[in-house]
């Protein structure tokens, strides 16, 4: 049972759909349209079986069991709705900081270190992508993340001297760790000084896997866009591991990222 094709807008060339502010008018017909589809539905059901006394017992519970049933589909659509207008709302704060810096206002000063600001507390995670993609679900788990650095100037083999950093990741139920020193000499990942719209990246692995890297691309990708705003590109195969459930629905987008959108959480609120 769907609910009706007009309550979504497109959203343009993209596969997402963007969903109309619902008046309560809009919600009455709704809801009495799923109930005349659910009486019809179960009429239709309960006269195939050919039991006369079982029909006559059961219509009078019909229009009640079509309300109940069109209730769970409405608390689901509404549940829906405002879990994409919420990562809607985090989306639009990750593209707005990515404005920022694409048209930078004038002799602005940063109160703060960024990698201080950052390694403050911890990340929580949004993808308004990775919700469409996996059919929006109402009980999806997105992830948090943590950047630990370590303050002893290292320097790699162009003598570029810089901070190492520590990445815990969570996906779901998974768990991923980063480590900048395991990829010297040949990489180095460090917390930039100020936000930028270069993407830094790291590899990461399962810290349960005894040290070795999985066999899909586990290449995490940050943009640091802001003091308490990051974005974040995570791997389709990481995505599809952490997700077990849902690989049908990532396993043919290989060579892809999923975009995350990150915003912090200090550990001292």
């Amino acid at each position: 049972m769907t609910l009706p094709k007009n309550d979504f807008q497109s959203g343009g060339g993209k596969s997402r759909l963007h969903y109309r502010p619902w008046s309560l008018s809009d919600i009455v017909q709704i809801f009495n349209e799923l109930v005349a589809r659910y009486e019809r539905d179960l009429l239709l059901s309960l006269r195939e079986t050919n039991h006369t006394q079982c029909q006559e017992n059961e219509e009078d519970n019909i229009e009640a069991k079509a309300r109940r049933l069109a209730m769970c589909d409405l608390s689901i659509s509404y549940a829906r709705r405002n879990i994409w207008r919420s990562l809607s709302a985090v989306e639009s704060l990750g593209k707005s900081a990515e404005e920022r810096l694409r048209n930078p206002i004038p002799n602005q000063t940063r109160r703060e270190s960024l990698s201080e600001k950052i390694t403050s507390g911890y990340f929580r995670l949004y993808s308004p992508q990775l919700f469409d993609l996996l059919g929006q679900p109402t009980d999806l788990k997105f992830g948090t993340l943590r950047f630990h650095k370590d303050d002893r100037l290292l320097s790699d083999a162009n003598e570029d001297v810089f901070t190492s950093a520590y990445v815990e990741l969570a996906i779901n139920s998974s768990f991923f760790v980063g480590d900048s020193n395991e990829m010297l000499p040949y990489h180095s990942f460090s917390i930039p000084d100020c936000p930028s719209l270069t993407n830094r990246g790291i590899l990461t692995r399962r810290p349960e896997d005894g040290g070795s890297f999985p066999g899909y691309d586990s290449w995490v990708l940050f943009t640091f866009l802001a003091e308490d705003c990051l974005k974040v590109e995570i791997p389709v195969e990481m995505c599809a591991d952490a997700y077990p459930g849902y690989r049908a629905a990532l396993g043919d987008r290989e060579n892809e990222e999923i975009v995350f959108w990150g915003l912090l959480m200090e550990d001292n609120t």
